[in-house]
């Protein structure tokens, strides 16, 4: 990897020009230039795990042009940011070092917890170039680097300069992504709006899908469509990942081209689950009246420990922002950094820095038991956890409790000899009509404690040990045609029995929980009649398919209706 990076840099030419965040017109006369010495490998491989913002950070980057606008900016973002981790910066040349050393001196900010990096580069739009550090299964890093969406090879090139200095290996991505483009809930899960699709169009949507869980471990893409007029495109505009279920979504006045484009967009959002199947909550604060397409925003902000950094504007709006976020976000210290400087640039204090993640950390991927008809034999509680060190025996455990008994009892969660970095606990059969609890925790001997839910309590898996059930329904545009389907959970087969009042072309399908089509259990042409259809739980490769949740669309004419099922094994 060093090899190429050196050709990558012998391509990359200094430059001083100060450039926006947007397209200039001479770099949109050379968009074939995008991605050029771009550097693509292969995945990491096995799973991945990519950290939310709002967890821990060891620092936070920051790429500082000293022939800016933008001093005074960083240089608050760096004194908030050093109390609680290192500020990485990185100046082009020794003499902006001496100058950015000097003005945070004077500006009495101490240098013990600021380390310079001295690389070449073309904009201070750090968030979108800059490196996405990730979980890798074998309890390591790693960075991932997207192909920057400007004609900016120096840029493009730090990712591989600070795994290089680090000694933290590089993945080269194929897809166009900025970073102010994406976020993701530290649970497998990432929003974007359609641009990746719109800069990507060489691929298909399932085939970015496949790109982003390779590289970035990312098992769901939520891709919301772009907010009118605004030039980038990016999603940090107008929405903030808070916590693992908490999103802020920007919101304007009554008449405003994008009033109810952002009253959909959070409506959407709202209607959508976690991996550990907890809605996510949305809150909603004002974005300043603006017709431009470089529009001031709150959203902007940037979390760093327990800080948020919050773009302010000289505007009557500041103070109820603040006060938002504050209401939000309780145990966090709510900071605003004057950004007038920035009016109109496309950008805040999110697009010129990068987190990097704490190198402690333990992350817990778990599948939530579903409800279950078996009475005879435990339940199996199965994890993978990736962990910057050793787990700690004693505190690696499910912790469970049945119907409203007023403490958990533990069981352990041993490791899979023979399948590095799961784990497994087992909950003991429970009786007919019990409620079952359950989270699990681990700790490193680092002190590094991570429970499943991550927000436990108030959150925690439940499930119910019951008699199966049948699902039924109507077609509303047909009433006299009716379905049910049984058993659910299904164990062995899943039966589809329909009633068809006429002539019908009828058509079966089933997906996962990525929509994805696995099997199509029926496309034909049936006479009025009752039919009972039986599918055996496998794809359409004849594979049988694994535990979880998955998804039937029964297809009468033009009319569906859609509906969800448990398979156990």
């Amino acid at each position: 990897m060093a090899t190429l990076l050196c050709v990558v840099l012998l391509i990359a030419q200094a430059d001083n020009t100060i450039l926006p965040v947007w397209m200039t017109p001479e770099e949109s006369l050379r968009i074939n230039e995008i991605g050029k010495g771009h550097v693509v490998t292969a995945p990491p491989g096995g799973w991945v795990e990519t950290p939310a913002e709002f967890e821990p950070l060891r620092g936070v980057f920051v790429t500082w042009r000293w022939n800016t606008t933008y001093n005074s900016i960083f240089r608050e973002i760096v004194r908030e940011v050093v109390s609680s981790c290192k500020a990485n910066i990185i100046p082009a040349s020794a003499s902006e070092t001496t100058s950015i050393k000097n003005y945070l001196t004077s500006g009495g900010i101490p240098l013990d917890s600021v380390r310079f990096y001295i690389y070449s580069n073309n904009s201070v739009w750090s968030r979108d170039y800059g490196p996405w550090f990730m979980r890798k299964q074998d309890n390591t890093e790693g960075i991932v680097d997207f192909k920057y969406n400007r004609p900016r090879p120096l840029d493009d090139t730090i990712p591989w300069r600070i795994g290089q200095s680090w000694g933290i290996p590089v993945y080269g991505s194929p897809l166009v992504h900025a970073g102010g483009n994406f976020m993701v809930d530290g649970l497998g899960t990432g929003f974007c709006s359609t641009l990746l699709y719109e800069e990507n169009s060489s691929y298909t949507p399932q085939r970015i899908d496949s790109l982003m869980l390779a590289y970035n471990g990312l098992e769901r893409l939520i891709v919301l469509k772009r907010i009118i007029t605004e030039y980038t495109g990016h999603i940090d505009l107008w929405t903030k990942i808070l916590n693992d279920t908490l999103i802020m979504v920007g919101e304007y006045a009554t008449g405003h081209a994008n009033d109810t484009v952002l009253d959909n967009r959070a409506d959407s959002i709202s209607h959508c689950k976690n991996r550990e199947g907890f809605n996510y909550r949305v809150v909603r604060i004002p974005m300043p009246w603006s017709t431009a397409s470089a529009p001031p925003t709150y959203l902007n902000s940037l979390i760093a420990n327990k800080k948020v950094l919050v773009p302010t504007w000289s505007l009557a709006e500041d103070t109820t922002a603040l006060r938002i976020y504050r209401d939000a976000m309780p145990g966090y210290t709510v900071v605003g950094i004057n950004c007038s400087s920035m009016s109109g640039s496309g950008g805040a204090i999110h697009c010129i820095t990068m987190q990097v993640p704490s190198s402690r950390y333990v992350h817990i991927r778990h599948i939530p038991l579903t409800n279950t008809t078996d009475t005879i034999n435990p339940y199996r509680v199965r994890a993978r956890i990736v962990t910057s060190s050793n787990l700690i025996t004693d505190s690696t455990k499910v912790d469970y409790k049945i119907n409203n008994a007023p403490i958990f009892t533990s069981v352990p969660l041993s490791a899979v000899v023979d399948t590095p970095g799961v784990y497994v606990g087992y909950i003991p059969p429970q009786h007919r009509n019990d409620t079952v609890y359950y989270y699990l925790v681990a700790r490193n001997i680092q002190s590094i404690r991570r429970t499943s839910p991550v927000d436990c309590p108030p959150h925690v898996y439940k499930f119910l040990v019951g008699p199966p059930t049948n699902i039924e329904g109507h077609f509303a545009a047909m009433p006299d045609c009716k379905f049910v389907v049984y058993p659910n959970p299904a164990q062995k087969e899943l039966t589809f029995a329909i009633n068809l009042d006429e002539k019908s072309n009828l058509k079966i399908e089933i997906y996962n929980s990525l929509g994805q089509k696995l099997k199509v259990l029926t496309h034909n042409v049936f006479a009025p009649g009752n039919y009972s259809l039986k599918w055996n739980l496998r794809n359409d490769r004849d594979c049988p398919l694994a535990q979880g949740i998955y998804f039937y669309r029964i297809v009468i004419n033009d009319t569906a209706e859609t509906g969800k099922v448990l398979l156990v094994r």
